[in-house]
Formats: C-alpha cells, structure tokens, sequence
C-alpha cells in the first residue's frame, strides 16, 4: 500500500469513527473490493480507498457491487484524484456505477449532513431532478412541454424525458429550470444509502478451486443462497433470510487462512453476520481465535441450515 493511500485510508476511518459509524479492521486481504466495513444503526457501508480511482478495477467494482448487494449494504469508493486532478467537493464521480467522493466530501456528509448535489460522469456534469414535481409546477405555470424547452433551450422531448426522469439532467439545464419555475428541483445524493447493482454471481464456477466448490455445493444443498469471491477476506457467504454466514476456506496450516481469521472475526461483527472457518481434513480445534471450524467431512452429517447455525453457536461459545 502506498504511504498516500495509508494515509487516506487513516483519515477516511477518522471522519467515519468521529461520526459515531462502528469499522471493521482493515481488510488487507489482496485482492479485496472493500477495505472498511462501517455501521451506524441500520446503516451499513462497504468502503474502498484509492488515492488514484482511476487505478478501480472493473472487476473489484463488479464485486463490490456484488458483495454490498447480498450483504444489504451501500457501495462507496473514498479517493483524492483521477488523472486529470483532484476530486471536486461537494460532487459524486461515478466509476463503474459506484458511488466516489472525495474525503472532505465525506466529512460533509456524516458530520454535516450536507448531500452532494451534483455528479459527474462522461458528458458532463448532471443532477437528479424530481420529475413528477417539474410536471407539476409546469403545469401550475400554465407552461406546455414546448413552452419550458423554449424557455431552456432544449427539445420538448427532453422535457418529456425529465418528467419521466428517463434522462440525466446537466447542472445548468436544471439551474435555468429552476429560476424559471421559481421551484427546488434537484435530488440530493444520499451516498451513504445508494443500493447496489443487482448482479449476479461474477466468479466462473470453473475458476473455483475444489474446497471452496465443495463447500458452495455444500450451502446450496441446505438450501442457503451463495455467493463465493476471491475479492473480500472472506471465501464464501450464505443466507436465507438476514445477515450471511461467512467462511474462511482451506487449510489451518496456510498463511492466507491464518490472516484472514482476525479480519473475519472482525467483519462479522460489524455486519452482524455469523462467521465459521472451514477446514481441510485433518485434526482441527474447534475453534481458532474464537471462531468455530467445520472440518469438510463433517459437512456430508449437516442436512439443514439450522442444524449449520446450531453447530456455530455451540463452538462459538
């Protein structure tokens, strides 16, 4: 990790930690599409730190998406540049959908309360606007769709598309709309509460290496939904219904597994997850740092979820 991004993944955890959000470790796992978990009440982040965010991957983005999704939580990147400068504040980039801002931006929202109101992507700059309420005020001015696009300068068809909030609206577009209707039109970005790209599963199953498949079989056949990913400290996650068991994979002996184990104990605190290590065949503890193993042969005796979530509180004890 570079000393400019240390820095800003220090400063991030500050603001968040000063704003009353509970984190995580730092999820220093690589590959990994998260660095931070946060949570404040029902308010839960998965946040990424870049000090370039040109530097995001598609595919750590396509997991973080991923990830945020089946955990119920909101994406958001944190960075300082991209190559053409610094990050504007008071403005939300866009990077393969995912929300990013730069740190004093943060620090306005979670201390201030204070949304951004702009964001920037290929074309410009835009705003969300209120489209049903442009409709109203429209006609409450007496004004047709031909009468507002003349006043703006733009087609009746867009106008159209604004009340239908079918396209981007630019900043000064929606600043002339504005003083014409004499009216508040532009949507605050919630950043810490966007939610995320429904995807599906990023990983080929043919990429997956035989314990971790084993143990997807193994969840799916309990009938839990499974998401496994090589981008986050934990190997897989599995739900029904609320916050995912999560797994660390492989061998006690390997130095990756051992890493992993704080992290995850970690990260299943702040998301309020249940969260287990589970294990080549071999002799094996049943717990490792507080955390219960499942060794793999044990998996074959497990026949239904709940009898998955009696095990872990008996070993978690």
């Amino acid at each position: 990790m570079t000393k400019a991004r240390s820095k800003l993944l220090e400063e991030v955890s500050i603001s968040l930690q000063e704003a009353g959000f509970d984190l995580s470790s730092q999820c220093d796992v690589r590959p990994s599409c998260f660095d931070l978990v946060a949570r404040k009440d029902e308010r839960l982040i998965l946040v990424k730190v870049l000090a370039n965010i040109d530097s995001l991957s598609r595919e750590d983005a396509m997991a973080l998406h991923t990830v945020a999704h089946f955990f119920g939580a909101t994406p958001l990147i944190v960075g300082m540049k991209t190559r053409r400068g610094p990050l504007d504040s008071g403005v939300v980039y866009k990077r393969y959908g995912v929300s990013t801002i730069a740190p004093h931006s943060l620090k306005t929202v979670i201390a201030e309360q204070q949304l951004p109101r702009e964001f920037i992507q290929r074309g410009g700059r835009f705003v969300a606007i209120d489209g049903a309420k442009l409709k109203e005020v429209r006609i409450q001015h007496k004004l047709s769709q031909e009468d507002l696009a003349q006043c703006v300068q733009v087609s009746a068809r867009a106008i159209l598309a604004y009340e239908k909030d079918e396209m981007d609206v630019s900043s000064d577009i929606a600043e002339q709309l504005e003083e014409v209707l004499e009216t508040d039109l532009v949507i605050p970005i919630d950043v810490l509460s966007e939610s995320p790209k429904t995807l599906h599963q990023f990983q080929n199953p043919q990429q997956i290496p035989d314990l971790e498949r084993r143990v997807n079989e193994f969840f799916d056949r309990i009938g839990m939904r499974v998401l496994w990913t090589d981008r986050a400290p934990f190997h897989v996650a599995a739900k029904e219904d609320g916050p995912p068991v999560i797994s660390g994979v492989g061998s006690l002996k390997s130095w990756g597994l051992k890493k992993r184990v704080e992290i995850l104990k970690s990260v299943s605190k702040v998301t309020e997850s249940n969260a287990v290590i589970i294990v080549e065949e071999g002799k094996a503890k049943d717990r490792v740092s507080d955390l219960p193993v499942i060794r793999q042969l044990e998996l074959e005796e497990i026949e239904r979820s709940r009898d998955l979530k009696k095990i872990i509180e008996e070993r978690a004890g």
